[in-house]
Formats: structure tokens, sequence, C-alpha cells
């Protein structure tokens, strides 16, 4: 028994030194918390309208998620964006080394204000599970969009 006990001791001690990293970064997300995802050049400018591509760029995930790679942007819009009347769906699709997410960004375009967030549909791998949502910010010229939020299991 003792001896057991002590092969078993050894396995786990070489599995947590040989993978370190990967406990942490699986513990994190496990646990949840806050997320900030930063997607570039996405948005190439196309006035994609139909639920098609408008844009592959590059994704940053920080906090609860670390990870990047690539990313493909879907969009379609509903309404009259000339009378500020519309709402805006991009459909983020980022392909981590950790596994693939999808981020739901919708955009409500009224006449005297605008509104945007972003929920988590979909994720395969080390994100399989993951929920979450937020806030979604943009720079002037749309290039730069920052995802700011939480997720959980």
């Amino acid at each position: 028994m003792r001896q057991r006990a002590l092969m078993l001791a050894a396995i786990t001690a070489v599995l947590i030194v040989a993978s370190p990293s990967s406990f942490a970064a699986l513990s994190r997300l496990d646990s949840g918390g806050k997320v900030r995802v930063r997607i570039a050049g996405a948005n190439n400018g196309q006035d994609v309208r139909n639920g098609g591509v408008s844009g592959k760029g590059q994704f940053t995930a920080t906090g609860a998620i670390a990870d990047k790679g690539t990313v493909v942007a879907y969009r379609t819009v509903k309404g009259n964006l000339d009378t500020g009347n519309a709402v805006i769906t991009v459909r983020n699709v980022a392909k981590g080394a950790k596994g693939t997410l999808t981020f739901l960004v919708k955009i409500v375009v009224q006449p005297a204000t605008t509104t945007s967030g972003w929920t988590v549909t979909s994720g395969t791998r080390a994100y399989k599970g993951l929920q979450g949502g937020g806030k979604e910010y943009e720079n002037a010229d749309h290039t730069v969009v920052i995802l700011a939020g939480t997720v959980s299991r």
C-alpha cells in the first residue's frame, strides 16, 4: 500500500513539473473570470450585410482566456444604418492554439445612441462549454475591436 502511494506521488510530481503552465491555464479557465479579447484587422472595410465574410485578422485574449491566433468575421445588418435604426451582428470565429471560440457581437444603432455587447456562442477543445459575455468597444475606423467581460463554465 505504501509503495502504491509513493508511486502515485512520484507520477503526480512528474506531471506537475512537466506542464505547470498548462495546469495553471486550465485552472484559470475552469474557474472563469475577467477576459479581454483584442481583434485586429477583421474589418477590412467591406460593407457586408448578408452574413458573409467581412474580414480576416488576428486576435489576442488575456485574462481567464490566454490565447492568440486568427479570426474570421461574418457580418449581418438588419434595418437601415442611414436612419440610425439597425442591428449589426458580427460573428467572430477565433482559432487559437487551445481551440476555437465563437463570439457573437450585437451592435444596436439608434438615432441618439449605439449600444454593443458580446456573448460566447460556442467553443471547441479547451473552450468547450465556455459561457460569457460583456461589452464591445471599437476604434473610430472599426479596425480594432475590444471584447471585455467575463467567462465561466
